[in-house]
């Protein structure tokens, strides 16, 4: 079957099926001249990724979400100059096949963070927060004006998130206290509508952050996947730290916030109720992902609570 010919049931089912992929990027490398190598397809995400001969990645991009594609490419080719403490992907070539983008790029080398946080030292748990500041507030500091694909239109992608903010938390299944709490909660004045717009990638977790083990320390060394990247507020970026990989640990979070600009003071009640409201507004908002994540959080009963536990600093 030809790519162009999936719909996106199909391509749901067949997203496992390794025979069908592998036959594809073996055509890919053909397209590119390519000799035949080692194909491995990486286990974490949900695009259909593989590495080369652990050279190059390959990465293809299903037609209906060209919109990712667009984005990846603009920034991946406007980023490398203005990022200097880790590294991004390099893009090699790019192309088509049967209809589906991709591209191909070097391969950074590296651990995900993923495979390593829970055997970090609190140590180096500091250091990497730390190190992921100073990474954050480098990518936030790009001149926007070399994109135009990433551009969302954020005023209106805010205010949309939040004028659907109970449709969208019904889908997650919202907990009922929360729930009865979302509309007194969410004041609309701590929502930067209108703010000095950042490139931001979304995607600080720990898929996408590489690691390489130097003088018996792990290191903060790559960062990849841009896929889903837009112009926005710098602070609704921060979300992805903080709820995916700090957990609700005081340390961490707050090196992390110090690290990235933010002075001491400005680590205050107003800058949690806007992180727990962007955290409610988020285009993947799931609240109850979160709560398990942080065994504190549990027992909350109401998103006030909850935010004390969730943006601990």
């Amino acid at each position: 079957m030809l790519l162009s010919d999936l719909t996106y049931e199909q391509y749901k089912s067949l997203n496992e099926d390794s025979s069908f992929w592998f036959s594809k990027m073996t055509g890919i490398i053909k397209k590119e001249n390519l000799p035949a190598g080692l194909l491995t397809r990486f286990s974490y995400g949900s695009n259909i990724v593989y590495s080369y001969n652990s050279e190059m990645v390959i990465k293809l991009f299903p037609s209906y979400f060209k919109n990712q594609f667009d984005r990846e490419v603009e920034v991946l080719k406007n980023i490398e100059s203005y990022i200097t403490i880790v590294e991004t992907p390099r893009i090699l070539s790019i192309g088509s096949y049967e209809g589906w983008n991709y591209l191909v790029m070097n391969e950074l080398k590296g651990t995900l963070l993923i495979d390593l946080w829970d055997n970090l030292t609190m140590e180096e748990k500091k250091e990497f927060s730390i190190d992921l500041g100073k990474v954050m507030r480098e990518f936030h500091s790009i001149p926007i004006d070399i994109f135009d694909k990433i551009d969302v239109d954020w005023s209106f992608f805010i205010k949309n998130q939040y004028l659907n903010m109970k449709a969208n938390q019904k889908k997650f299944n919202l907990p009922q206290k929360l729930w009865d709490d979302l509309e007194e909660y969410v004041d609309e004045s701590y929502i930067n509508f209108n703010p000095k717009l950042n490139m931001l990638t979304g995607e600080f977790t720990p898929f996408n952050l590489l690691f390489i083990r130097e003088n018996n320390k792990w290191k903060l060394t790559g960062v990849i996947d841009f896929a889903d990247s837009f112009l926005g507020d710098n602070e609704y970026d921060l979300l992805g730290p903080i709820l995916f990989i700090f957990n609700g640990n005081k340390e961490t979070t707050k090196s992390f916030l110090i690290s990235y600009g933010f002075k001491q003071e400005e680590l205050n009640d107003t800058l949690r109720k806007k992180l727990m409201i962007y955290a409610i507004l988020h285009r993947f908002s799931n609240i109850n992902y979160y709560v398990s994540r942080n065994t504190k959080a549990s027992n909350c009963e109401g998103l006030e609570d909850l935010s004390n536990h969730l943006f601990n600093f």
